[in-house]
């Protein structure tokens, strides 16, 4: 295998590649992580065979060049690791409350969550689920903690039900309002907007 930075046009998205991938998510994790593994193409092609979305959110962003490994394959075998790439991450699994753990901390520190594709309410339902599920609480706290911690704390989550695919709509779109914006959070974002709503009205 060969590894270098090539010029980004240099490889093309692979014509049969069947997974759907979430471009603004990978888009955020590049801005704050930089690329942290290369792509893999197809030496004679040219036609990536893992990352195929990393590729296209790169190009999203307006990069010339992008860290990617050359795999000298035959096509057949091509087809093969292309879809064996996506099936193992359909595979995988977490330990959620590890996970829980590790995001928790993140979120305490200073730059929150950013770069982990997770958000706050992620957080939230994890715990939930966690409390639900496995009697999970945090350290040292019991249900009736959490419920006094959260009655008496100054800021609350106000959560609005959406099904899965508005979701990820609307997160997309918060994002690109919090650029224009210059804010920190979607929490800032939302409270400008009802703001500016209000005073029209």
């Amino acid at each position: 295998m060969e590894q270098l930075t090539i010029k980004i046009d240099e490889v093309t998205p692979h014509p049969r590649n069947v997974r759907e991938g979430d471009i603004g998510a990978i888009s955020q994790s590049l801005e704050t992580n930089g690329q942290y593994k290369p792509i893999v193409y197809q030496k004679s092609t040219g036609f990536i065979l893992a990352g195929n979305h990393t590729w296209k959110a790169a190009k999203q962003l307006g990069w010339k060049t992008i860290g990617a490994t050359a795999f000298d394959c035959n096509d057949e075998q091509a087809l093969r690791i292309l879809i064996a790439d996506n099936r193992a991450s359909d595979l995988a699994t977490y330990n959620e409350k590890e996970l829980f753990d590790v995001l928790q901390e993140l979120a305490n520190s200073a730059a929150e969550l950013d770069g982990t594709l997770y958000d706050g309410d992620d957080l939230d339902d994890l715990a939930y689920k966690l409390q639900g599920s496995q009697g999970f609480v945090a350290e040292g706290l019991t249900i009736g903690d959490l419920k006094d911690n959260y009655d008496n704390n100054d800021v609350r989550n106000l959560s609005l039900p959406y099904d899965r695919e508005k979701i990820d709509v609307i997160k997309q779109r918060l994002e690109g309002i919090r650029r224009a914006m210059d804010v920190e959070t979607f929490a800032d974002v939302v409270w400008n907007l009802v703001e500016k709503q209000h005073d029209r009205s």
